[in-house]
């Protein structure tokens, strides 16, 4: 009984401590990879995509963040994370982009590039 509610303890306070997504609003943009596990073509393709565009991603203020079978050990669930994809999230915390494959690769920079907060970053570009 002594051990069960020190697990309960445990559990409720990693419950209090996972940030939010929205602690991020106006600070950052958010990419959110939703996948089943790390073998899935959406993480590895996410994970190249992060490695090869480094300085573009710090650039546009963009943090990636995972979920695997919609859990992540920092942070608590969006409500709109119920499938599998990658979202983007502006700095308004409002979803700008979703999509299933690495097509949303393609739009991202694009996307962000025409924001009217992201005009005025452009001048201290570093890429």
């Amino acid at each position: 009984m002594k051990y069960a509610i020190i697990i309960l303890i445990l559990f409720i306070n990693f419950e209090i401590m996972a940030k939010k997504i929205s602690d991020f609003n106006w600070e950052k943009r958010i990419v959110i990879v939703s996948f089943e596990k790390k073998e899935d073509q959406i993480f590895l393709l996410t994970q190249k995509f992060v490695s090869e565009n480094k300085c573009s991603i710090n650039d546009r203020n963009l943090k990636f963040i995972y979920f695997e079978k919609f859990k992540n050990k920092e942070f608590e669930a969006p409500t709109f994370l119920n499938k599998y994809g990658i979202w983007v999230i502006g700095y308004d915390g409002l979803i700008k982009d979703y999509g299933i494959n690495e097509k949303i690769f393609i739009r991202l920079f694009k996307l962000i590039d025409s924001m009217p907060m992201r005009k005025n970053e452009m001048i201290n570009d570093q890429c």
